[in-house]
């Protein structure tokens, strides 16, 4: 009885026989074919770690906001001034502007790093979303967090003081100039003295009520050292770039920026003073209180300033206003509010006045009555934004909500996470696979 190892071996010897490979040959076929699996496990690897790599460090810059033709009714300031996200990589924002502030801003450092720094951000009056705004020459971590830069009334212009060299987180060259950037079209135009390569102790900046005319105090560079006698107070009309000195040096006090919706207007001591850069005309108004600031408002008649009452040095400050300066009169305001700016208008009866620009009153100039609102919304900011004063007399709307709150990396990363624990799996397969035939 033959058994199944006779049979195999029958059939083996009665099998045709056909030419092959030798051993050898089929051994190094297979030593090649899986070096190539290897390879291209390898090569799959390396694919998905580019892919990974490339999405950390590759972005897509989005493009420039076309020139916004929006009415003016259709602007608007939110009510709550709400930064982008720290992580968000959102540009200029469409202009006009309704807020321009600074903010932390986060960027990725390598794989795994950060680093944080305080950046310009502007807040759309068109639709209501923010973005980091880049003012050319500016280091914002090597500035002040006030004083440097201001925003029109209208929201088209961003005004800021230009300084020599490249900026460092320590400080700053000395100031050459100002640029300012229109905030419809991106165009930034440099502004100087041409009588001076240098200036000194700028006083802050701000725009003129019709938005025409950035105002500063300075003196010259090596200008005697004579402290605020020296200083001039000089208009500048962002367009053309003419130069107006409103005042010469000379003067004890530097001026107090006013508004009024012609020309420039400011105070010092008890007066007030107006200017129409095209005719030369000037106009002084006596007040029986030292000023801080004064504005006219939209109808060019009704008028509130913030001052003192005589006699009160030291006192808190407080708000006088009326439908004319003769009707002007102590309007008192909350327990709890002290007045320290005036930010806009509602209409030719309601002036705005605020205090650090966290919160607004809204004062009939006729009967004192008020209403406060909370532009802060409870967010702790570094700065509190500017605000175009302008829009104040359209409707304010529901802050939009910013997107950019989180590492835009944790996906990327997440996603190389998976992919190296479905490397590590292959291969640890592919090894028990090769025992299991061996």
């Amino acid at each position: 009885m033959s058994t199944l190892h006779d049979r195999l071996a029958e059939l083996a010897d009665s099998a045709e026989r056909t030419p092959g490979a030798p051993a050898a040959a089929l051994w190094e076929r297979g030593v090649r074919r899986a070096r190539l699996r290897r390879a291209a496990s390898v090569a799959a690897v390396a694919a998905v770690v580019a892919v990974v790599a490339g999405g950390l460090t590759v972005r897509t810059d989005p493009p420039a906001p076309l020139p916004a033709d929006v009415p003016f009714e259709q602007l608007h300031l939110p009510e709550h001034v709400r930064p982008p996200g720290t992580w968000s990589d959102a540009g200029r924002p469409t202009g006009p502007l309704a807020a321009l502030g600074l903010d932390l801003r986060t960027r990725p450092e390598g794989l795994f790093g950060e680093r944080q720094g305080l950046e310009a951000f502007g807040v759309s009056a068109v639709d209501g979303r923010a973005g980091w705004i880049d003012l050319p020459g500016v280091s914002v971590d090597a500035r002040a967090l006030v004083g440097w830069y201001a925003l029109s009334p209208d929201g088209r212009w961003i005004g800021w003081t230009r300084h020599e060299g490249p900026e460092r987180p320590d400080g700053s060259g000395p100031q050459v100039g100002w640029s300012v950037l229109d905030t419809t079209t991106g165009e930034v135009r440099d502004l100087a003295d041409p009588a001076a390569r240098r200036v000194a102790d700028a006083t802050d900046l701000a725009f003129s009520g019709d938005s025409r005319y950035l105002l500063t105090s300075y003196e010259k560079r090596g200008g005697g050292g004579a402290g605020d006698r020296s200083h001039r107070f000089v208009a500048v009309d962002v367009r053309t770039g003419e130069r107006t000195t409103v005042e010469g040096p000379g003067e004890k006090w530097v001026p107090s920026f006013g508004s009024a919706p012609t020309g420039i207007a400011w105070s010092r001591g008890r007066t007030v003073h107006r200017l129409d850069p095209r005719t030369g005309e000037r106009r002084e108004l006596a007040l029986p209180q030292s000023v801080v600031v004064a504005s006219w408002g939209p109808d060019d008649r009704a008028f509130a300033y913030i001052g003192r009452p005589p006699g009160a040095e030291g006192g808190s400050w407080r708000l006088y206003a009326g439908r004319s300066v003769a009707e002007a009169r102590d309007r008192p305001l909350p327990l709890d509010i002290e007045p320290g700016e005036i930010l806009g208008w509602r209409d030719a009866r309601h002036v705005v006045v605020g205090r650090f620009r966290t919160t607004a009153t809204i004062v009939d100039v006729v009967t004192g009555e008020t209403e406060t609102l909370d532009l802060a919304g409870g967010a702790e900011k570094y700065a509190a934004p500017l605000l175009a004063a302008d829009l104040w007399r359209n409707p304010l709307v529901a802050p939009t909500d910013q997107p950019g709150g989180s590492d835009p990396r944790r996906p990327y990363l997440v996603g190389a996470g998976v992919a190296g624990l479905g490397a590590v799996i292959g291969i640890l397969w592919s090894l028990r696979r090769r025992r299991g035939r061996a």
